[in-house]
């Protein structure tokens, strides 16, 4: 009796685990690839030369890019986008260092956690034409 329940034990540790895993992932944006998000169509990006010049993303009306004390990229960010009034319009993750979005014009504020530890927010505008380049350094972050 002892060993079945030590195998129960385990596995519903190990379904537990898969659960979480895939709860996670739900959330990461796939890399390149535009998908939509509670009605906005966003993409995470920016490494390597093909994504820097794929024509796809000046099409966004913001850019945001993360970066540590030493201005290089980072990526494997938690992002949050709230409207004006503060209230949430999604939650994510981006493997990479450009999040885009095609918000409609108005003004908004992200918050980027990098590690699980360190968060930082930035208000930006989205424009009418044009796309808005918002940079998010977290300084603490060192270099290599």
């Amino acid at each position: 009796m002892k060993a079945f329940t030590f195998f129960a034990g385990l596995v519903l540790a190990a379904a537990l685990t898969a659960v979480t895993a895939r709860a996670d992932n739900a959330n990461t944006l796939p890399a390149d690839q535009p998908t939509t998000v509670g009605g906005i169509e966003v993409a995470c990006t920016g490494v390597g030369d093909d994504a820097n010049t794929d024509p796809r993303w000046p099409q966004y009306a913001v850019r945001i890019e993360f970066a540590n004390a030493r201005a290089e990229y980072l990526a494997d960010i938690d992002i949050t986008i709230s409207d004006a009034k503060g209230e949430v319009l999604f939650s994510l993750r981006c493997d990479s260092p450009w999040f885009l979005a095609k918000l409609p014009p108005g003004k908004y504020t992200v918050a980027g956690t990098f590690e699980g530890r360190l968060t930082k927010t930035a208000k930006f505008t989205s424009p009418r034409s044009g796309q808005a380049r918002i940079i998010v350094r977290f300084p603490e972050v060192a270099g290599e």
